[in-house]
């Protein structure tokens, strides 16, 4: 059987959760916290991030665009992706800006365990610009209903969905309801599937003594 590491509040390990839902293969799911000195994550991943997924035998692969292609390799129906190479592309570049905005909201929430006056103010406003202009755009891309891309659902409408409500867990000050009333309408239609009502982010408590 497949073992799935993953943390409870993580966009990325929520991706390959759900894709392993959708495609309805069985696996076993380790929560860790990966902040914890004990959470021993690196035997499995040398960078120590999650999520990691163990083949049947015990062979780890990690990072989880590189899983989520792994997945659609060796289980390919249903398909989370376009057979169009044109739709693929366009469905990964959901990914990519999703990632994105995800990676640049750790370091933000990281810097911020910091006490205020050992903040760097310029690496937060940078960061803090990366996830505006990476909502904004999508909120562009991201239509009010339906799907991603080509009518089905895809990888991109997975991106979207875990991406939008992490921030909504974690990043409490940002302005959805005026800044991108789009994409929380397409989250609204959507949260509701099994595999996304059964994968919520939930918070996890950090070592602060990681900073």
């Amino acid at each position: 059987m497949l073992k799935l590491i993953s943390a409870t509040p993580s966009p990325f390990a929520r991706k390959v959760r759900v894709a392993l839902m959708e495609k309805d293969i069985t696996f076993d799911l380790i929560t860790v916290n990966p902040w914890n000195a004990n959470e021993r994550v690196h035997p499995h991943n040398p960078l120590g991030k999650i999520p990691v997924l163990i083949t049947d035998h015990g062979t780890p692969i990690y990072e989880s665009s590189y899983i989520l292609d792994w997945l659609e390799v060796h289980f390919p129906e249903p398909a989370l992706i376009s057979k169009d190479k044109e739709k693929a592309l366009e469905a990964k570049y959901f990914q990519v800006v999703s990632d994105g905005i995800c990676e640049a909201f750790v370091l933000l929430f990281i810097e911020r365990l910091r006490a205020v006056n050992k903040r760097s103010h310029s690496w937060e406003h940078r960061q803090f610009e990366k996830i505006d202009r990476g909502m904004s755009a999508l909120e562009a891309m991201t239509p009010k209903s339906g799907f991603c891309v080509g009518g089905i659902f895809t990888l991109a409408d997975i991106a979207v969905v875990s991406t939008v409500e992490y921030l909504a867990l974690r990043f409490e000050e940002y302005e959805f309801n005026e800044k991108c009333p789009k994409l929380l309408q397409f989250v609204d239609e959507h949260k509701n599937r099994p595999s996304f009502k059964n994968t919520r982010p939930q918070p996890q408590k950090l070592n602060k003594d990681v900073v």
